[in-house]
């Protein structure tokens, strides 16, 4: 009976933290993140946004400023790796990222599924830096 107690305590105490884990991550990736990007693209600026009630917004700024507003969920489980899922923006922006890393500095990641849920032409790497 003591062994079963003990079990469950601990089980209650695992479930708060991997309750929190997911919330710290949600925190992290709150607010501006500018897109690095590997070539020169005539000063083009991209930020991607998240804000609460897991609203997103990216921006596009060149000689003019294209917004897009769309959803997004972050997904933590145990054992698995961390998700992303992009809905409502484009098909070249929606769809499930795998978050490779996720600090108050860098944000990388990279799309494993299209919004279609097809794998198949999905693979997009993406790297931010915070800018706020």
């Amino acid at each position: 009976m003591k062994r079963y107690l003990l079990f469950i305590i601990l089980l209650v105490n695992l479930s708060f933290i991997f309750l929190s884990c997911q919330k710290k991550k949600e925190e992290k990736i709150m607010g501006s993140w500018q897109y690095v990007y590997l070539t020169d693209v005539n000063n083009t600026i991209q930020n991607w946004t998240f804000i609460e009630h897991n609203k997103f917004i990216k921006t596009i700024k060149t000689d003019t400023l294209i917004s897009d507003t769309a959803d997004w969920k972050l997904t933590v489980e145990a054992l698995s790796a961390t998700t992303l899922k992009i809905t409502g923006v484009n098909e070249w922006t929606d769809g499930t990222y795998e978050v490779l890393t996720l600090n108050k500095k860098y944000l990388i990641i990279q799309r494993i599924m299209l919004s279609s849920g097809s794998s198949d032409g999905a693979f997009n790497r993406m790297e931010f830096v915070k800018s706020n």
